[in-house]
């Protein structure tokens, strides 16, 4: 399947995922008001799982698959044999209904499984379905509507859903995933609202589980911190983050009292004729009631009429009726899964679960923090699945087991993003280009972001690399404007945040592309190609950071150590975060593009200066290059790029009458032919990142007369390549005609290798 279906592929899941919520919320309809046996819910889930069988055997050609589903298939005839001679066919229908809920989980688990590279689920997709989840609650809550979560005796509500149970286990499964807000002070406030939404549910709800599985997660979080800062010995913080549990806890244990979760505690002591919960614990039979509510005692007779069925049953399964009316599950999957479906059922089942688990958790190689969060998920499957039942048995829930599991999967090409503003030409351009072309695409899945897919660049692209555009809204109605690019943004984070390995955004001045690259991943770059303190004062220059949220990017990669040194004076406290690494060239591609014929020739007798760039005046200052020209009546200048002061340029040359030794060459998609000509590069900036020229100039052997001095880690100027002159256009004058009068000096470095220990820096940020 091609990357486009890929991509449509995962927005389908995405949606599905999404309406999860409304598809529960119409089953309820369905069960209470129409009194539909066969629920909506459950009829597009399974049309969902015919259509995901189809896609990976037809599709992606998993043809493997089709043998396991022909053994699931056989397995259910014989399921059905053995209901039929033991129950015959009165309940027929349920017992199909039972096999199809059960079954969903692993047939789903292993199909998705198997394309799982196709697939990316976005963490911001799990808060906004677990959003709904609540809000489909709460306001029937507030409006004092909706159905009971218990149908005699005690107290609670689940609004228009229908089992108190699986929405209970959905919420459990989410509670971790809440915690993905608070990492970001920008999200701290829609936190607090949602965790003030989820605390009203799950206390109105009135089940334990919710409850239990935020609390047993505040644990595992302080647990990982604890170690976290014990490690880096920050042990203060260890003593802060204690502050908000305790505050937290207070008002849970004030506010306990008057909810529903609290009078259903205290309805089952009055129940069970109890002074103090403590006396629970003094009885079995009392810690199966209040604990269990009486599963030990459901399992105990589920037992009992599973050794009295027939052989075949105890093969392949009982069933969930026993002819005349529907058995009572004990409600903890592993034994229902066990008694329904015999043992030939039970292996089938959870040995295409354990295969696929222990396969995901091999492939975990770094526990970050969301995988950390998700593995608590995780945690609560598998308990839950015990306890409480419903967790891999309705697929109401296991529909958000199966993607847990994919989303915890590591054994994948990494995923990278990248954005800018578009592919004309131009120093980033180019570099951005050479970095690309050095990323191994086996390995990797590359997605570039374009604010404007356009420039002569496109088709130098890798074809396995994705380039996609992301148009700005330009209304001129601000607040139309705002609000589509805000909406534009929101379905790019529901689709697309932190689902990427790595992401950076290259041109520092596109604002949209540093929004969407700190959405996309936790481990992002921001690159720096400028030195911004000859741009800006100093109020200008944080007014430009600031603006780009620089100090949510995890790496700020500079292109010279001067940039780099400047910043981190204005900001020492991100200093840690930041890195030199110069920009690429492709010196093969430089080499065999030079050796092309060109139509011009330089004049004999002549010095040929070439500069290569964007013809304006506010940095590059090509007006002293003109003004040498006029000077030195030896140097022919060739100018290649183009830019908004060229008519300026123009009108200047004509000025001084060198218009026979100044060439206007415009934009060139191969330059390098006319480079190749040079006596000379000429670079008189009054400032720069790392000009890629002083690169190219090393590529073709080409001396460089500049009149600034950066560096990177590998490469210093005026050391390495270039003779500096100057900005002083008087003493630039008399310098260059020193200059002419010395032996030319000719770069004597390895730019390969140079560039494979740049290279092998920049993967460490994703690998």
């Amino acid at each position: 399947m091609d990357r486009t279906m890929q991509e449509k592929w995962s927005q389908y899941l995405t949606i599905f995922l999404i309406l999860q919520p409304l598809f529960d919320f119409l089953t309820g309809i369905g069960l209470h008001v129409f009194q539909i046996n066969v629920t909506f819910g459950m009829l597009v889930r399974m049309l969902f799982l015919l259509f995901i069988m189809f896609t990976t055997v037809f599709v992606y050609k998993k043809k493997k698959l089709f043998f396991l589903y022909l053994g699931i298939f056989l397995y259910f005839i014989l399921y059905l044999i053995g209901i039929v001679s033991g129950q015959g066919t009165a309940f027929l229908f349920s017992e199909i209904q039972g096999f199809l809920r059960v079954f969903y989980f692993p047939i789903l688990l292993i199909s998705l499984y198997s394309i799982k590279d196709q697939i990316q689920i976005s963490k911001m997709t799990w808060i906004v379905t677990l959003s709904l989840y609540l809000i489909l609650i709460l306001i029937p809550i507030l409006f004092h509507v909706g159905y009971q979560s218990y149908q005699i005796t005690k107290a609670g509500t689940l609004g228009f859903f229908n089992s108190a149970n699986e929405i209970s286990g959905i919420i459990s499964l989410f509670t971790p995933m809440l915690f993905l807000l608070l990492e970001k002070k920008r999200t701290w406030i829609w936190a607090l609202i949602l965790f003030l939404i989820y605390f009203i549910v799950i206390l109105t709800v009135g089940t334990k589980t919710p409850l239990l599985s935020f609390g047993i997660t505040v644990f595992f979080l302080f647990l990982y911190f604890t170690w976290k800062w014990i490690k880096e010995k920050k042990y203060q913080r260890i003593g802060w983050m204690l502050l908000p549990i305790v505050v937290v806890g207070i008002l849970l244990v004030s506010i306990l009292p008057r909810t529903n979760f609290y009078k259903n505690i205290q309805t089952h002591l009055d129940y069970l004729e109890l002074d103090h919960i403590s006396e629970v614990f003094q009885e079995k039979e009392l810690i199966d009631h209040f604990i269990f509510s009486q599963r030990l005692t459901f399992l105990e007779d589920r037992h009992e009429s599973y050794m009295e069925a027939p052989m075949i049953q105890k093969l392949a399964g009982t069933g969930y009726t026993d002819g005349t009316e529907t058995y009572k599950m004990v409600e903890m999957d592993y034994f229902d899964i066990y008694y329904s479906h015999g043992l030939i059922g039970f292996l089938l089942f959870f040995g295409i679960y354990g295969y696929v688990v222990v396969q995901i958790f091999r492939s975990i190689k770094k526990v970050t923090w969301e995988t950390y969060l998700m593995m608590i998920s995780f945690f609560f499957v598998v308990i839950l699945s015990l306890f409480t039942g419903h967790m891999i048995t309705a697929p109401a829930v296991s529909i958000f087991v199966v993607f847990l599991l994919l989303s915890l999967d590591q054994n994948r090409k990494k995923r990278l993003f990248f954005t800018s503003y578009y592919l004309d030409i131009g120093g980033i351009e180019t570099a951005l280009v050479e970095l690309l072309k050095r990323i191994d695409t086996t390995e990797n899945e590359v997605t570039l972001l374009l604010e404007k897919k356009e420039g002569i660049f496109l088709d130098q692209i890798p074809k396995e690399i994705v380039v996609k555009e992301w148009k700005v809204y330009e209304d001129s109605f601000v607040i139309l404007r705002k609000i589509k690019n805000l909406l534009k943004r929101g379905w790019f984070s529901l689709l697309y945040y932190h689902t990427y390995d790595f992401s950076c955004c290259y041109a520092t001045y596109s604002l949209s592309g540093g929004r969407l690259a700190l959405l996309a991943s936790r481990n992002n770059a921001i690159y720096v190609h400028s030195n911004y303190q000859w741009i800006y004062e100093k109020e200008e220059y944080h007014q430009f950071f600031d603006e780009r949220r620089i100090s949510e990017f995890q790496h700020i990669i500079f292109v010279s150590k001067g940039a780099r040194t400047f910043f981190g004076k204005e900001y020492p406290h991100l200093k840690e975060k930041t890195m030199v690494l110069n920009n690429f060239v492709d010196v093969d591609r430089i080499q065999r593009c030079s050796l092309e014929k060109v139509d011009i020739k330089k004049q004999k007798g002549k010095i040929l200066f070439v500069f290569v760039g964007r013809l304006e005046e506010a940095s590059k200052k090509i007006s002293r290059i003109l003004l040498l020209v006029k000077q030195i009546p030896e140097i022919e200048l060739w100018m290649i790029g183009d830019g908004p002061d060229r008519f300026s340029y123009e009108k200047q040359v004509e000025k001084y009458k060198i218009e026979k030794r100044v060439r206007f060459l415009g934009k060139q998609s191969n330059p390098y032919p006319y480079m190749k000509e040079a006596d000379y590069f000429i670079l008189t900036s009054d400032y720069e990142g790392f000009p890629v020229v002083s690169l190219e100039a090393i590529v073709l052997k080409k001396p460089l007369i500049s009149t600034i001095d950066v560096g990177d880690d590998q490469i210093e100027l005026k050391r390495d390549v270039a003779t500096m002159v100057s900005k002083d256009p008087e003493k630039m004058v008399k310098e260059v005609k020193a200059i002419l009068k010395q032996e030319r000096k000719i770069p004597q470095l390895d730019l390969n290798q140079i560039q494979e220990k740049r290279m092998e820096k920049l993967q460490k940020l994703w690998r």
